[in-house]
């Protein structure tokens, strides 16, 4: 080969070697009519024959498209925004931060109003005179509120996404498998967490020991309680995942869920409590928001309800601690936010589109000047 006359020695066998192997294997492949077909893809995808579609951009379609966009958008977070003050709510905050409201952790939803918010310095007094833990808040209602209304509890700041607690259990154990004290001592690493009074904490770790224990009564009016259904507050696949041991309740010197949080978690429920399984899922964001349970019976405008709380949780000075009753739609409930960053995107995408139509209106005006007169 002539193109190989100029390489060394070193080169020109290994050059060589790779021509004598193609020239084979063109060789060997057979001829037309054969199984060539059985090892080439001949379908249009293979031979790459298939249509196809290319979208060429102008400055029209792309103020067209921008314009549609923003009007899109903004139409989106109108409704949005309707949808969420028409959720009906009212939150009684019974234990206030030592710092007062902080916008970190959202607090307060956007778009709520003065008068669905009730306060403990305001609205509450000791149920028994001294007992500081025992609550009752009065709530007038400002609008009518239909059933299913949710009942949520709130705890801010509250930061269930720290790595040291949310490894502190033993997948295990929740499960109801046997495990070892070395496993213990590995996953749940404060003692306390793991024991008390000489007996051992089943299930052991931060996140089941630390379990929100703050129980609410509602009363209507007239003294008449309001029932909480406290059924549907936990994902089906959490209380499934979470099994009691085979020798749950048999077990000597053992501590049970039961007996730490007697008004929260049912001894015959265990760790398939939904007040349990709500808890053990951990929070994304500083605070803590979960269901508590749901009222299936009308609220009416200017209804009295006394909430009766036992405030139990252990919470610090740091933290506010609150009960919300609210109605829930297609949006869910009460929260501005996002129907207000929508309208905020599609009119700056709307004026974007206006702003480039009248630079290119302007700019084709001034060239045609420009050609006309002879300047261009």
């Amino acid at each position: 080969h002539e193109e190989h006359e100029g390489m060394d020695d070193l080169t020109r066998p290994f050059i060589a070697s790779h021509d004598i192997e193609a020239e084979q294997s063109y060789a060997s492949m057979p001829e037309q009519g054969g199984n060539f077909a059985k090892h080439v893809d001949t379908s249009p995808y293979g031979q790459q024959e298939l249509p196809c579609w290319r979208v060429r951009t102008t400055p029209q379609l792309t103020m067209k498209t921008t314009c549609v966009c923003g009007l899109v958008l903004l139409l989106m977070g109108l409704l949005l925004r309707d949808y969420s003050r028409d959720a009906a709510q009212v939150r009684v905050i019974y234990q206030k931060a030592a710092q007062g409201q902080t916008a970190l952790v959202s607090e307060m939803p956007w778009g709520t109003l003065d008068n669905e918010v009730f306060d403990r310095l305001r609205n509450c007094r000791p149920t028994g005179g001294t007992d500081e833990g025992s609550l009752t808040c009065n709530a007038t209602l400002p609008r009518s509120m239909t059933p299913p209304l949710l009942v949520y509890y709130g705890v801010w700041p509250f930061y269930q996404n720290i790595v040291s607690y949310i490894k502190s259990e033993v997948s295990k154990e929740l499960m109801g498998k046997e495990v070892d004290k070395s496993e213990r001592e590995a996953k749940c690493l404060e003692k306390q967490s793991r024991e008390r009074d000489g007996k051992q904490i089943v299930p052991c770790g931060t996140k089941a020991t630390t379990l929100f224990n703050d129980t609410l009564e509602l009363a209507d009016t007239n003294g008449n309680p309001i029932k909480i259904r406290k059924k549907g507050v936990a994902w089906p696949s959490d209380v499934r995942r979470y099994n009691n041991p085979a020798d749950y309740q048999k077990r000597e010197n053992t501590t049970w869920l039961y007996e730490l949080f007697p008004n929260v978690v049912n001894q015959d429920e265990g760790v398939k409590s939904e007040a349990f399984a709500a808890w053990m899922r951990p929070s994304a964001l500083g605070r803590v928001w979960n269901h508590y349970g749901w009222v299936d019976e009308k609220l009416n405008k200017g209804d009295n309800i006394s909430f009766k709380i036992e405030s139990s949780f252990n919470a610090t000075v740091e933290s506010s601690k609150m009960f919300v009753i609210t109605e829930r739609n297609l949006c869910g409930g009460r929260h501005d936010e996002l129907g207000k960053m929508l309208m905020a995107v599609g009119f700056s995408c709307t004026i974007l589109a206006f702003i480039v139509c009248l630079t290119r209106t302007f700019g084709e005006v001034f060239q045609f000047s420009n050609r006309r007169f002879g300047n261009g």
